[in-house]
């Protein structure tokens, strides 16, 4: 832990303080390496600052960012509702330790409808475009989604083939044949009939199940009065899939509003926020986020998730329920209502069904914060005694490993990882081209990906507690120089196997004990065999290598694909990835008849016997 601020930095501050202005705006603290460690709003920066350095309100953050703050600097804005958007655009930019940040920015799944096409389908994309087409969601919960596709499937006989399927179909598919699909593709179909199926299927996304299952159960009676009893039963067996999905969700209200619900949990630093997300009156997700090292009050702990939850295309309701008043909930309202495009109400209820609600929430958050104790209670144990054997600034909460892999020297890659509190970051995890072929240099390599890591951690503000290497005291080496020419401070360690001297190294397959490189030492350090650090690190380890790999296979693969086919002119993009995802390999592209490569390719017979006779020359 950092020390008490000094009394010379303080008064510093607080002559500082004395000339900030008296006006609404934004604060950047920051620390001794001018990385921004905290950005707030205030309606007076002055009054609010000097709340930190006088000893003003006391809040459970304040000591906390004493310890690290060095200066600060601020923004002056027109209005206390500037500041307030500021403030977000600063937190995303900066990504400041002492902020809330949730780990979840995934984009999520909408259904696109474009009602210009020949034969409309329901599609999933993860982004929605301007192209005129109609999207429903996004959804935040994608299992729900698919199984109400699934179920529009099942009740109306839509297309959901691709459009370059639908125009080259001869025959109707399976999805005919089991009455998923009416088959425009090859049959005649009442083009209003096909629109009046896909505006029941949109009644069923809409939750809308009543009208739907009133129109079939009609079609049922006449197909069983006209004696057509095999018709009849198909729209039974329909009708039977939709009011069995609508029978298989939880009714929390009678009305079928949409809201969510947010409750918290909260012990000093540690926090735990679970969202209800309730859809046409059914809880259709339960979303929690675990919060580490969390310096800032309840009020703040609670906005700033919301502000961070609907961000990435989120569906934002007309109700949101809350666990408490908010200071600026006016402000949030009315940027949630922007984002919308339609009006946004921030509720704390005190009784009724909403306040059961508000409960559930709060009660799943004591759930989530629980079980996410013996996680980091196992972390802070590692961390800890990762920071005592290397001799680590602070302890590591971001931990990243970096390897590099080449094929004699070619097709050189480099890979990260990252790992937060123990738990793997695929967010975070970067490849990197190097040198395309030549002698192979790991030295080197290191020295690039390193490089080129810090540079761009050091622009964005995002640079690893801990970087490990994949290596000896060479590859450390280059790393250490990679770091002292950026300037930097970073801690940084190598990872290898150890064999003893004059030990061949057929006898150390099966005992291959981890040590690591430590700069400053001249002997590394063993690692003793399943101890709780050796593990984490070789789990690091172990995953940098097969990301690495798997990269260096895939870059390799496409070199010698298009080092083959691309020497055939004529042959486009989309027939050389169908052949090699039909044939699998050259050689038997190669091997292949005219007909056959005519067809899987879609073209010529003639460009299909100049590609075989090319391939099998060897040409390119």
């Amino acid at each position: 832990m950092s020390s008490p601020i000094s009394a010379a930095r303080l008064d510093y501050l607080k002559r500082q303080v004395a000339h900030a202005p008296e006006a609404p705006g934004v604060y950047l603290m920051r620390d001794e390496e001018q990385g921004v460690i905290y950005v707030g709003k205030a309606k007076d920066l002055r009054a609010r600052l000097r709340t930190y350095f006088g000893g003003g309100d006391g809040r459970f953050q304040i000591e906390y960012l004493l310890q690290r703050v060095a200066s600060f600097e601020t923004v002056v804005t027109q209005t206390e509702e500037q500041a307030f958007l500021l403030e977000r655009d600063l937190i995303s930019k900066h990504k400041p330790r002492y902020n809330i940040r949730l780990k979840d920015d995934k984009a999520y799944l909408s259904i696109r409808i474009d009602e210009a096409a020949e034969w409309p389908r329901l599609e999933t994309v993860r982004r929605p475009e301007n192209d005129g087409a109609t999207y429903y969601g996004p959804y935040a919960f994608s299992s729900e989604l698919r199984n109400v596709l699934e179920v529009v499937k099942k009740v109306i006989p839509l297309r959901s083939c691709a459009d370059s399927v639908l125009h080259n179909r001869q025959r109707p598919c399976l999805e005919h044949q089991i009455k998923r699909c009416c088959a425009p593709c090859c049959l005649p179909v009442d083009r209003d009939q096909y629109r009046e199926l896909l505006r029941q299927a949109v009644a069923i996304l809409q939750g809308k199940t009543k009208g739907v299952i009133e129109l079939l159960s009609a079609k049922m009676e006449q197909a069983s009065e006209g004696l057509r009893f095999e018709e009849a039963a198909a729209w039974r067996d329909r009708i039977e899939t939709l009011a069995n999905f609508q029978a298989g969700h939880s009714l929390v209200t009678f009305r079928g509003e949409n809201r969510d619900v947010f409750g918290i949990c909260r012990e000093a630093t540690q926090a735990a926020v679970c969202v209800l997300l309730v859809r046409n009156g059914r809880i259709s997700e339960t979303k929690s986020f675990t919060l580490d090292d969390v310096r800032v009050a309840d009020d703040e702990l609670l906005e700033a998730t919301i502000q961070q939850f609907y961000e990435g295309g989120r569906e934002i309701p007309a109700e949101v329920l809350l666990p408490r008043e908010l200071e600026n909930g006016t402000l949030l309202e009315a940027g949630l209502a922007s984002r919308k495009g339609g009006k946004v109400s921030l509720l704390c209820p005190q009784r009724g069904s909403k306040a059961r609600l508000v409960s559930m929430a709060e009660l799943n958050a004591r759930h989530a914060f629980e079980n996410s104790r013996t996680r980091e209670a196992h972390w802070e144990g590692v961390s800890q005694a990762l920071a005592e054997l290397v001799g680590l600034r602070q302890l590591p909460r971001r931990v990243e490993c970096v390897d590099i892999s080449n094929f004699q020297g070619s097709d050189t890659v480099g890979a990260i990882v990252a790992f937060f509190d123990g738990i793997a970051d695929k967010t975070a995890y970067r490849r990197y081209k190097l040198s395309p072929d030549g002698k192979p240099n790991d030295f080197e390599s290191i020295y690039e990906v390193v490089t080129r890591r810090l540079r761009r951690g050091v622009a964005e503000g995002d640079l690893p507690d801990l970087l490990v290497i994949d290596g000896g005291a060479g590859q450390l080496s280059m790393a250490l120089q990679a770091r002292e020419e950026l300037g930097l401070s970073l801690d940084i360690v190598a990872l290898a196997k150890m064999r003893t001297e004059g030990e061949a190294l057929s006898q150390t397959i099966d005992r291959k004990p981890e040590r690591l490189f430590v700069p400053g030492r001249s002997d590394s350090i063993p690692l003793a065999e399943g101890d709780q650090v050796t593990r984490f690190l070789v789990r690091l380890r172990d995953e940098v290598h097969r990301f690495v790999i798997t990269f260096h296979r895939d870059t390799r693969s496409r070199r010698v694909f298009r080092s083959v086919l691309d020497t055939v002119s004529g042959i486009s993009p989309d027939s050389r990835n169908r052949l090699l995802r039909h044939f699998k390999t050259v050689g038997a592209i190669a091997e292949a008849q005219p007909d056959e490569v005519a067809k899987v390719g879609r073209m010529s017979v003639a460009l299909a016997r100049k590609t075989i006779s090319k391939l099998q020359k060897g040409d390119g």
